[in-house]
């Protein structure tokens, strides 16, 4: 894999992360990510599967999206990804990301705060030859954000 190969690939997570999901723009979601491409762990699932409103853990990402995105961004507007840690190298980008947003609709059972909230995330995205996304995978600081919409740790 050329450099060039490793930067469009780079360029096109971004584009997802920072543009497109936050926006919401399907079409633009949907120019990146290949019809087919697994999502191997969903964002906030855990969370919302402890608090009875289980969203798709995994499966088809444009699906995810339709299904468990538009819950997600609709409760937490005002979105940005700031890109902190990024290697890409062939087909493969490993970020860590920190992401904030404003709460302001019922999120995983949690009545809007109207507060800004963050957290850190990382993802692993693979490519095709071509510049799609054909896997995700995300990991985000559940227990943290948890904690900011007024949920309490109880430990035994």
């Amino acid at each position: 894999m050329t450099d060039a190969v490793a930067q469009r690939n780079l360029d096109n997570t971004l584009l997802l992360l920072q543009g497109a999901m936050p926006r919401g723009d399907f079409d633009l979601i949907r120019s990146l990510v290949t019809p087919g491409a697994p999502i191997r762990r969903a964002g906030f699932a855990d969370l919302y599967a402890l608090t009875g409103d289980a969203i798709p853990q995994s499966g088809n990402f444009v699906e995810w999206l339709e299904a468990g995105w538009k819950v997600l961004s609709g409760a937490l507007t005002d979105q940005t990804a700031e890109a902190r840690d990024i290697v890409a190298s062939g087909n493969t980008v490993m970020l860590q990301y920190r992401m904030t947003a404003l709460h302001s609709g019922t999120f995983a059972g949690a009545p809007a705060t109207g507060g800004r909230v963050e957290w850190e995330e990382i993802g692993v995205l693979h490519f095709d030859d071509e510049g799609k996304i054909t896997d995700l995978w995300f990991m985000c600081q559940e227990l943290s954000l948890a904690g900011q919409i007024g949920y309490q740790a109880q430990l035994s």
